[in-house]
């Protein structure tokens, strides 16, 4: 078998088409390149590529060469050539004849695309494009195109519980990404973190055939704006407030106190992690010296031990009633305890005290979200140089979503 026919098979070519020539050719800067040139045989005819058209044997009218990037093979990179024929319809007129290989318009092949959509979910566009040699916007427009005809495909009908999250801070960076309680995946991500932020969900929300009147836990944050956009767009919604946002609060609030205490007490200084991390993560030095400032009857000291009783709480309680007394202690006991922060925190959780109760009768966390903010954040750093908000989505959709991207990277 000779180069010719070992391509054609390897390109997964069907007659008429075929592999007429291969060779390398010199490029700049001392490397090779290879090229493949495909033919078709002499005498065909081709289907009118316009829809609908059930003319199946048009001439040929003439050719216009193209070119397509194919992966590299081995080390070299790879060109397909192709004159690619323009046929003559007795309906439609002089119509060129798409490729089988490549979308049509497009400079890559299939498979080339399909391959670079799968290393855009580990790389940087940048650090893609630069490996690849090729630019970060030929690159980027492909990659965001399979993603949203993968979203397309989404169907969101069932889906009940969801939880909701602001990422980043306020202005034009700032995203709300939602995702499904259930699959633990991310379906929308859109700017802001304001009631239009729900209103343009459930929008997106409607049209992949999820109902809006169907979606009853949602867990989110205590933002005002989230608040009144759930509110007005999900009408029978229960809002649970996430724990993990209730103790992030909480960790603010020690943090608060130490600041202040610290500039009058020395001992606290370099202290910070001591109050704000579990006794499971220090180390033993870390332990011995968190007991010896617990015996100085520190401020500090009392605002972590209502942290730690707060964490208790959301691990053991079992039941809303439970939940309920406890918390309604721990405020009082916050409310008298003549640290400033630490008041401030407990009139949150009175604000907020219903939909945080709410979170023992319906277990549902924004945990995913939580999991997900890391690889978020990585994708925001990815994304440096990326013109817009859209970039980021695209790349939090194809990192963090269940997409089917298979269904839309056909290779064959």
């Amino acid at each position: 078998m000779d180069a010719s026919h070992l391509f054609t098979a390897a390109l997964r070519l069907q007659s008429p088409w075929k592999v007429g020539s291969v060779d390398f050719r010199d490029a700049d800067g001392g490397r090779q390149e290879l090229h493949i040139m495909i033919v078709f045989e002499p005498g065909a005819r081709f289907h009118c590529p316009e829809t609908g058209c059930r003319e199946d044997a048009c001439p040929v009218h003439d050719r216009r060469g193209r070119v397509w990037r194919h992966p590299d093979f081995f080390r070299y990179e790879a060109f397909i050539h192709a004159a690619m024929p323009r046929v003559t319809c007795p309906e439609h007129g002089v119509r060129t004849v798409p490729a089988p290989w490549a979308r049509p318009g497009s400079g890559f092949t299939l498979l080339f695309e399909a391959w670079a959509v799968e290393m855009a979910r580990h790389l940087p566009a940048g650090t893609l494009a630069g490996q690849l040699d090729e630019t970060g916007t030929r690159l980027w427009r492909f990659v965001a195109r399979y993603v949203d005809e993968a979203r397309r495909l989404e169907d969101y009908m069932g889906v009940e519980a969801i939880g909701i999250d602001g990422t980043g801070r306020r202005g034009r960076n700032c995203i709300t990404v939602v995702a499904d309680l259930v699959e633990h995946d991310v379906i929308n991500v859109t700017p802001g973190k304001d009631p239009a932020t729900v209103e343009r969900f459930s929008r997106d929300f409607m049209d992949h055939n999820g109902v809006p009147e169907y979606a009853r836990p949602v867990a989110c944050d205590m933002s005002l704006g989230l608040r009144k956009g759930i509110r007005e767009h999900l009408p029978h919604a229960r809002r649970i407030v996430d724990r993990f946002h209730v103790a992030r609060h909480a960790d603010e609030a020690v943090d608060k106190a130490g600041k202040t205490e610290g500039r009058s007490d020395p001992l606290l200084k370099r202290t910070k992690c001591l109050w704000l991390r579990n006794g499971e993560s220090l180390a033993e030095l870390q332990v011995e010296a968190k007991r010896n400032l617990t015996g100085q009857r520190l401020k500090t000291g009392r605002a972590c031990r209502m942290r730690e009783v707060l964490q208790d709480i959301c691990t053991d309680g079992r039941t809303p009633s439970e939940a309920w007394v406890r918390l309604h202690r721990l405020c009082s006991w916050m409310m008298h305890s003549r640290l400033e922060p630490m008041k401030d925190f407990a009139r949150m959780i009175r604000r907020h005290f219903a939909e945080i109760v709410a979170y023992f009768g319906h277990p549902y966390t924004n945990a995913v979200l939580e999991g997900a903010d890391g690889v978020i954040r990585n994708v925001k750093r990815r994304a440096r140089g990326f013109r817009d908000v859209d970039h980021s989505a695209t790349m939090i959709y194809l990192t963090c979503g269940r997409l089917d991207l298979k269904a839309v990277t056909t290779t064959t």
